[in-house]
């Protein structure tokens, strides 16, 4: 290429029209009255394309994992992210994977990606990941009856709202102002056992879950009766509820265990050494 003769001061030339991520090696003339000098040469580089496809593919609470796709095997990378550069040596082939570590739970961070050739560095490409927020601490059963179970578990930060898995089932919870958080499941079927996963959520990133497990109050017993009586005793019956329930009885200040019923059927039960012409108030629950 022919390049005139410069008014005064350092020549800029731009080559342009070049292939990304190559060297080349430039020889210069001086010219004077189409006599050549005897040239000096240069060497350079074109930045390398930049990569495509660069997304997270997975994370947990301390670590984010990248991919991207191979420009060439002469081209490592440089991830710059939260003010620090870690450098990636060139890959073998196929697309890349890098996980990035020992990074703080629950928070959002922007990864900019420069493809390297040379030394010399492309435009970067930028993409951004959040880790998965942790598990919410004292997560428990602090109450129920026979259709509904209450639940109570820390509040982890106010960015942070829950998913709560049951029964197949998953039921959307708001993040919460502050304080422990109270949740109450209803339309349960009594005496009925239920495992419950809790998920914290941080930008639809759900951490690895917490787990509790309680059980709804089994109903009451019906048609519940005195039946007989002597001078020191009374027998009572009640219909039998299922066969995984047991019952307490409370009469006069005391309680008595009775055990789950082997057969169907009604349920008989003498209260014994008791004393003569004296009325008692007897409440029976129904235990699960």
């Amino acid at each position: 290429r022919n390049i005139s003769e410069p008014v005064n001061g350092p020549v800029i030339y731009t080559v342009s029209s070049l292939t990304a991520g190559t060297k080349y090696t430039f020889t210069l003339f001086s010219v004077f009255e189409s006599v050549r000098s005897s040239g000096v040469n240069t060497a350079a580089v074109t930045a390398p394309p930049n990569t495509d496809s660069f997304q997270s593919i997975g994370q947990n609470e301390t670590s984010i994992t990248l991919q991207w796709n191979q420009v060439n095997t002469n081209v490592s990378y440089v991830l710059k992210f939260n003010g620090t550069e870690r450098n990636i040596s060139e890959p073998v082939n196929g697309p890349v994977i890098y996980t990035v570590s020992s990074l703080t739970a629950g928070t959002k961070y922007t990864f900019t990606l420069f493809s390297v050739f040379e030394s010399v560095r492309s435009s970067g490409v930028n993409t951004a990941a959040v880790t998965a927020p942790p598990n919410t601490d004292n997560f428990k059963s602090i109450g129920q009856n026979e259709t509904s179970i209450t639940l109570q578990w820390d509040q982890v930060n106010t960015n942070v709202s829950f998913v709560l898995k049951f029964n197949g089932t998953e039921r959307n919870i708001s993040e919460p102002v502050n304080g422990p958080v109270i949740y109450t499941v209803s339309s349960l079927t009594a005496g009925s056992k239920y495992t419950f996963t809790l998920f914290s959520v941080f930008e639809s990133v759900r951490s690895s879950g917490v787990n509790t497990a309680a059980v709804t109050a089994p109903p009451n017993t019906d048609s519940f009766k005195s039946i007989g009586q002597n001078e020191i005793s009374i027998t009572l019956q009640r219909n039998q509820v299922n066969t995984n329930v047991s019952f307490v009885l409370k009469f006069h200040g005391t309680e008595r265990n009775i055990s789950k019923p082997v057969g169907d059927g009604p349920v008989f039960h003498t209260v014994s050494s008791l004393t003569a012409g004296t009325k008692y108030t007897f409440t029976l629950f129904s235990v699960c």
